[in-house]
């Protein structure tokens, strides 16, 4: 029988993955400890992670991460879209990693889930608003196919400047009503062209990210998804 303790290979079958140092993990929460201006993880972001990393979990999963400076979801969220940030985030990587845990970046696109005072015109797979929250949410304009195909290439680039940082993996964060979840969604995802309609055309868009970060990354570096 396994102890909480004992190291883990992910993937489990997988001989090129990696392996956490145990079986502990800190879970991504939004620790909104960006530069306000830049997007860049701050100093008192780095010492949480450091302070965090000396507590021994195998593996520290950063909050949101945002992809899009035009699609935040709240403010002082870390924003990677290039290498601009690369010092920064690789003093967070040696911080975080250097009592042995590994630090993965969660990664994300708010969709239309973004509040009217970071954006009034957020973009979704559909025209579907959300409802209650005493109007929070502006109504989403529905994504062009080329704009889907560009927010792909968003996800990999993020995981390719994480790989580049020496992060050890990137979370896709397809939970709680972010994008990546508003297309898995019948409710959200109301297209009939081929990122909707079945299940099978719903999940494309999950599946396109994966792939696209892999490419984009070692073997070795782990490429996780969040779902409900």
């Amino acid at each position: 029988m396994p102890d909480l303790l004992d190291p883990l290979r992910v993937p489990l079958r997988l001989a090129s993955g990696d392996v956490l140092p145990n079986r502990l993990a800190k879970a991504a929460m939004s620790e909104t400890l960006g530069d306000h201006d830049t997007g860049a993880p701050s100093d008192g972001m780095v010492r949480l992670y450091e302070r965090w990393g000396r507590g021994g979990a195998g593996i520290l999963i950063t909050g949101n991460v945002m992809i899009d400076r035009n699609a935040v979801g709240e403010p002082g969220n870390v924003l990677v879209e290039d290498d601009r940030h690369l010092p920064a985030l690789r003093r967070l990587a040696d911080a975080a990693q250097a009592g042995g845990s590994r630090l993965w970046m969660q990664i994300n696109h708010p969709g239309r889930q973004i509040p009217r005072r970071m954006t009034r015109h957020p973009v979704a797979p559909s025209a579907v608003p959300l409802r209650g929250f005493l109007g929070l949410f502006g109504r989403p304009r529905a994504l062009e196919a080329q704009e889907i195909e560009a927010i792909i290439g968003r996800f990999a680039t993020a995981a390719a400047v994480a790989h580049s940082a020496g992060f050890a993996g990137v979370e896709i964060h397809g939970a709680h009503g972010y994008l990546v979840s508003q297309f898995l969604s019948p409710l959200t995802n109301l297209r009939d062209d081929a990122w909707g309609g079945d299940a099978l055309r719903r999940r494309r868009f999950l599946i396109e990210i994966v792939r696209a970060a892999r490419a984009a990354t070692a073997p070795s570096f782990t490429i996780a998804v969040k779902l409900n």
